[in-house]
C-alpha cells in the first residue's frame, strides 16, 4: 500500500528546441508495516496472485482531469489508476478490477486529459478507485509494461481507446523515440544521492553507453497467454554468478523457452525482493554457505535467508555477454528498511534480509518466466527499454529489446559497504568472493604451510629486487644516455594501472545529471508512426 506521507514533488519536464524527448526526477519512499504488500497486481502467472512486500516506491506526479496524483511508477503492470474523484472525466460504462494478494483496486474506468512527464494525453483511459484506508486518496500507480497485459486494454474494442499511456504517448508524438529510461536511487548510499531519473525517448547525458550495450531481445510468451507478457530478457547461460565466483545452476522452467539454461527474467520495478527459483535453491547458494545464515520464515514477507549484516555478499548477473555487478547495500538490508523489527542471527548479531528470496509464490504449472528482478537489482543499472516500431518503407517491425548498462562500481560499492554496516573498519577477507567456510579449522590447519610460503616468497622476491637494483646501477655506470627516473615502486606510463571505471557514479555523487535541453541524445532511428508491436497478438 501507499504511504500516508505526502511525497515531495521533483518532477520537472526540460524540454530541447528540436526533440520531443522528456526526462522527470521522482522519488522513492519507505511504505508503513501495515499497508505492506498490497500493491502488487494479478499473478504474472495468470494464475496465483503475487505478493510483494516493497521497501520503497518509485513515485512520480502526475494530473489528471485537472488534479494531482502521486504515482508509483511500475514496469510491470500496464494499467493506471488513481484514488480519488475526477469530476472532469467521462464514465465509460465500464468497470475494472486488479487484483492483489491481499485486496486490489477496483474502480469505474473513465476517460480523462493524463499530463505525464510532459506530454498531454486527451482522452486517456485509467481507473477511478475509491479512497481508503489501503488507497489513499491522491495515490495511484501508472503501469509502463506491454498494453496486453492491462485489464482496461482489454475491455476496449477501439484500436486506440483502451491504450496504455506510453502507446497512447508514442501514438500521438511520431518525432518521441519509442523507449522509456530509468535510474533508481538507493536508500542510505554513502556515495550518490538518493534520488532517481525517469526519461521518455531521452537518454541521461551520464549514460549515454547505454546505447552502445546489448540488446536483449523482449521474449514473448504463447498468444493463448498473452496477458501474461512483461518485459522479459534470458539470462545468461551460467550467468548467475555466486560470492565464490562461481555460476549458479539454473534451469528455466519456461516451457517455450529457447534454452534451457537461459532463465526468463522480468524487469520490474515495482517489486523490490529479487525472486530467484525455489527448486534449484539459487537463494540457498548466494547466502547459505555464511556462517550464521539461516532460512526462516517471516510472517511478513514469508521465506527469506537471514545473515549478519557485516557480511559482505557480492554477486554478479550476466546479460548479453556483459557482467552486471550487485551492490553489496543491495543484496542484504536492515530489517528496519521494511519497517520490521530488529532479529538476530544464531550466534547473536545483527541478522540483515537476503534480499534475493526464493520465489514466494505459485508460479503455476506452466510458468511464463523464472526470475524477477526487481528494484534490488535494477539500482544497479540504467534500463532502457524500447517499445519497438515500425521500421520506414518497410513491412517489417523492430522488435522490442532491453538494455542495461552497469553503474555500479565493485570498489566503490565495496567502499559503500564498509562505511554503511563496518562503521568505516575493513575486516572483510575478500572484496570479490567469500570462501563458503563456516569455521577457523581450515586456516588454523594450513597456517604453518601458509607461513612458509610467505618466508619463501618473501626471500625469492627479495633476492629479485637486489638483482634489478644492481643492474640498474651496472647500466647507469655504463651509458651516457639521459632518461627519466621511475622510482622502482610506480607503474611505467600507460602500464600497470587499475582499470579505470569507465561509467560516472550515479549522479555524478550528489546531483542527479543535468540534462542540457539544446542538445539532447537521442539515439540514431527513424521517427515513424508508432505501431504496437503486440497489436497483432490482441483478441
Amino acid at each position: 500500500m501507499f504511504s500516508k506521507l505526502p511525497a515531495s514533488l521533483l518532477a520537472f519536464v526540460l524540454l530541447g528546441d528540436f526533440s520531443c524527448a522528456l526526462r522527470l526526477n521522482f522519488e522513492a519512499r519507505r511504505i508503513p508495516a501495515e499497508r505492506r504488500g498490497l500493491y502488487r497486481r494479478g499473478s504474472l502467472s495468470g494464475s496465483s496472485p503475487l505478493d510483494d512486500s516493497a521497501d520503497l516506491q518509485y513515485t512520480t506526479n502526475i494530473t489528471v482531469g485537472g488534479v494531482s496524483f502521486d504515482v508509483m511508477i511500475d514496469t510491470g503492470s500496464s494499467d493506471l489508476w488513481v484514488a480519488g474523484s475526477v469530476s472532469s472525466a467521462s464514465d465509460t460504462g465500464k468497470a475494472a478490477t486488479i487484483s492483489y494478494a491481499s485486496g486490489g483496486a477496483t474502480g469505474p474506468v473513465k476517460l480523462g486529459s493524463v499530463d505525464f512527464a510532459g506530454y498531454t494525453v486527451p482522452k486517456q483511459a485509467f481507473i477511478e478507485v475509491p479512497p481508503d484506508d489501503a488507497h489513499p486518496a491522491g495515490q495511484g500507480l501508472i503501469g509502463l509494461g506491454p498494453s496486453v497485459g492491462s485489464v482496461i486494454y482489454d475491455e476496449f474494442d477501439a484500436a486506440d481507446e483502451g491504450n496504455t499511456v506510453l502507446d497512447s504517448i508514442f501514438i500521438q508524438n511520431t518525432a518521441t523515440p519509442n523507449f522509456i529510461t530509468f535510474a533508481l536511487g538507493r536508500l542510505n548510499d554513502p556515495t550518490d544521492f538518493f534520488t532517481g531519473d525517469f526519461t521518455v525517448g531521452e537518454i541521461l547525458t551520464n549514460f549515454t553507453d547505454v546505447s552502445n550495450q546489448p540488446k536483449l531481445p523482449v521474449t514473448n510468451v504463447a498468444i493463448s497467454n498473452q496477458g501474461n507478457q512483461h518485459f522479459q530478457v534470458l539470462l545468461d547461460a551460467n550467468g548467475f554468478i555466486g560470492p565464490d565466483g562461481n555460476a549458479i545452476p539454473v534451469t528455466s522452467e519456461v516451457s517455450s523457452t529457447s534454452n534451457r539454461k537461459q532463465a526468463t527474467v522480468v524487469v520490474d520495478t515495482g517489486f523490490s525482493l529479487p525472486q530467484v527459483p525455489r527448486q534449484v535453491s539459487v537463494a540457498k547458494a548466494i547466502y547459505g554457505s555464511f556462517q550464521d545464515a539461516e532460512l526462516v520464515n517471516d510472517p511478513s514477507i514469508g521465506q527469506i535467508w537471514t545473515l549478519p549484516c557485516t557480511q559482505e555478499v557480492n554477486i554478479t548477473l550476466k546479460f548479453g555477454g556483459k557482467a552486471y555487478p550487485v551492490h553489496p547495500l543491495d543484496a542484504a538490508i536492515d530489517p528496519s528498511t521494511f519497517n520490521l523489527d530488529a532479529r538476530q542471527t544464531p550466534g547473536g548479531k545483527k541478522a540483515c534480509l537476503g534480499l534475493f528470496q526464493p520465489v514466494s509464490f505459485d508460479t503455476g504449472k506452466n510458468p511464463t518466466y523464472d526470475i524477477i528482478f526487481g528494484m534490488a537489482f535494477l539500482r544497479n543499472v540504467y534500463t532502457l527499454i524500447n517499445f519497438g516500431d515500425f521500421i520506414a518503407d518497410s513491412t517489417n517491425k523492430a522488435d522490442p529489446y532491453i538494455q542495461f548498462l552497469s553503474i555500479t562500481d565493485p570498489a566503490e560499492a565495496h567502499s559503500d559497504f564498509v562505511k554503511v554496516r563496518l562503521n568505516g573498519i575493513d575486516n572483510q577477507p575478500s572484496v570479490l568472493s567469500h570462501t563458503g567456510s563456516t569455521d577457523n579449522d581450515n586456516d588454523s590447519s594450513s597456517s604453518p604451510s601458509k607461513k612458509t610460503y610467505i618466508i619463501i616468497g618473501a626471500a625469492v622476491l627479495g633476492a629479485i629486487v637486489l638483482l634489478l637494483i644492481g643492474a640498474f646501477i651496472f647500466k647507469r655506470s655504463r651509458s651516457k644516455q639521459r632518461g627519466v627516473y621511475r622510482p622502482l615502486h610506480l607503474p611505467a606510463p600507460g602500464a600497470g594501472q587499475p582499470q579505470m571505471y569507465q561509467q560516472q557514479p550515479l549522479y555524478g555523487g550528489a546531483n542527479p545529471p543535468v540534462y542540457n535541453a539544446d542538445r539532447p541524445y537521442d539515439p540514431p532511428q527513424e521517427h515513424v508512426p508508432y505501431h504496437n508491436p503486440w497489436e497483432g497478438r490482441r483478441h
